[in-house]
């Protein structure tokens, strides 16, 4: 079985290549690929990957990535987060958040 496949897209490319960093740093067995924004639908396209976070959701991303966080949708301080058909709204979004998804990936993995 292959590794858990991130996928960070964000217009701010400092933001997308602080959390990719902190991924790749924090949790070495899960593929962690950049891309902005305007360039999210085509990654995805070619990358398929399990976990899709950014900074505007797609109907592309909502109808094939089974988890994604879409943080801070129109600047507003909170994030969406999908996993699984299951979303919750989420205030003051934390790095541990983000991990705690990924997480739930990997153990879904595992156990599947």
């Amino acid at each position: 079985m292959g590794n858990t496949r991130v996928l960070v897209a964000s217009d701010l490319k400092s933001y997308k290549e602080a959390v990719a960093a902190v991924l790749r740093e924090l949790r070495p067995d899960v593929e962690v690929f950049e891309a902005g924004a305007w360039y999210l639908d085509l990654e995805v396209r070619r990358l398929l990957p399990d976990v899709v976070i950014t900074s505007h959701l797609t109907e592309l991303v909502e109808d094939r990535i089974p988890v994604w966080v879409e943080l801070y949708p129109d600047c507003e301080p909170h994030a969406m987060i999908n996993v699984r058909g299951r979303r919750t709204t989420k205030e003051d979004v934390q790095l541990a958040d983000l991990l705690s998804v990924i997480d739930r990936v990997d153990r879904a993995a595992e156990a599947g």
